[in-house]
């Protein structure tokens, strides 16, 4: 077992990282034959990760993986593996694929997939995460059992967080049970008092349950909906959509009414969103119905600035492009709504273009006309963007005239 190396290497192991010299030290922890040496330079490294990562190359992140793959020693190995998760949580898969490209090349003479085993027994929590990842690719019944017993055991919130991902890319119908109860954890069951660990955790169980997706996945998504952590609640809304929308579209459209937390009304908008464009041709005009008809009936207050948050900012089209037409259907709405939609008359995506165009024909008068002046004034007459602009005013036009008419 490796352990602090004499106190003169530790001085200048030291010495080398506090005058940046971080290739060297990596170089240690790659050839030095003296394992306490190797465990001191990684330890020094995880200890000033926030210098090193800024120094950190393709060639020494090359050095560290090889570190994990070869190196004799356990404590080494679990030292570098925590590098390597700072730096970048994807690298851990790379290990495990290069393991399954070679399977006899391991760090000991246990061949792959079962030096996972080894892995998962460890008391080492960075080396139950190399586990765990081996775990979901493999995915044979003997290997479901042992994230199953990770999700039900494990202490430390990263390797669970892990856990619970590995086992919703799996989707066997037995995580249900163990994953729902770290919706109900509270901070006290886990040796670290990290809340956003515990946070990422348990969108790591919301996000599991959905991939996983069978009806009691969905009835431990709906109980998690009625929780009093608010933060769960919230992503849970947020995301629950993405499990089927005539399932939930109500539910979510239940939450917009929430008139004293702006979070959930807006997680409740992305997930009435979500119902959108999670629903299949067949289904999306009753889900979209069904949304207008709920809005109009049960939401007291004006969301339209939810959804006017997520055409301005979602990186998705087709959320853009749903959540302009929606606007267009809200019995009210505010200035955000108009002014989100005349900047979409500009937007490089065409059809939210015209959907944002349509929508602005279904607004208050006052609420649009100074802003489309104002984009006829500053664009080229002949570009799309004012035969846009000029419709919606010529529609408002004939909307006011109708209206003193009658």
């Amino acid at each position: 077992m490796a352990e602090s190396p004499a106190p003169s290497q530790t001085d200048h192991l030291y010495a080398l990282a506090n005058r940046g010299d971080y290739d060297q030290l990596v170089r240690y922890i790659r050839n030095h034959d003296d394992a306490n040496v190797r465990y001191g330079a990684a330890g020094i490294v995880a200890e000033s990760l926030e210098e090193f990562t800024a120094q950190v190359t393709p060639q020494i992140r090359r050095l560290l993986v090889e570190s994990v793959l070869s190196d004799p020693n356990d404590a080494v190995r679990a030292q570098v593996v925590n590098v390597l998760l700072a730096i970048d949580e994807s690298t851990i898969d790379n290990i495990i694929t290069q393991l399954e490209m070679d399977p006899q090349s391991t760090p000991t003479d246990t061949p792959y997939p079962l030096i996972l085993t080894k892995w998962h027994s460890s008391p080492r929590a960075p080396l139950r995460f190399l586990a765990v990842v081996g775990f979901g690719r493999v995915g044979s019944q003997s290997t479901i059992a042992k994230l199953r017993t990770t999700i039900t055991r494990e202490t430390d919130l990263r390797v669970l967080r892990r856990a619970i991902e590995e086992a919703g890319t799996v989707g066997d119908e037995t995580f249900v049970s163990p994953i729902q109860d770290h919706l109900r954890a509270g901070n006290g069951e886990f040796q670290q008092s990290d809340t956003e660990q515990i946070e990422r955790v348990k969108e790591a169980a919301v996000d599991a349950l959905i991939q996983i997706g069978t009806a009691a996945a969905y009835e431990a998504l709906v109980t998690a909906s009625r929780s009093t952590d608010e933060q769960l609640k919230e992503h849970v809304i947020g995301e629950i959509g993405r499990f089927g929308a005539e399932e939930t579209v109500d539910l979510v459209v239940d939450e917009l009414d929430a008139e004293t937390n702006e979070e959930l009304r807006t997680e409740a908008a992305e997930g009435v969103i979500t119902t959108f464009t999670e629903s299949d041709f067949e289904e999306g005009h009753a889900v979209r119905q069904r949304a207008i008809e709920k809005i109009a009936e049960d939401v007291s207050i004006d969301v339209s600035a939810e959804f006017a948050s997520i055409v301005d900012d979602s990186p998705y089209e087709s959320e853009r492009r749903n959540a302009a037409w929606l606007l267009g259907q809200l019995e009210s709405s505010n200035e955000d709504a108009a002014s989100c939609l005349v900047d979409a008359l500009q937007a490089d995506d065409a059809y939210l273009r015209q959907i944002a165009s349509a929508s602005l024909t279904q607004l208050e008068n006052a609420e649009v006309e100074s802003e489309i002046e104002s984009v006829l004034e500053t664009v080229e007459e002949d570009s799309e963007v004012h035969t846009l602009a000029s419709f919606v005013q010529s529609a408002l036009q004939n909307t006011a005239a109708e209206a003193k008419k009658s």
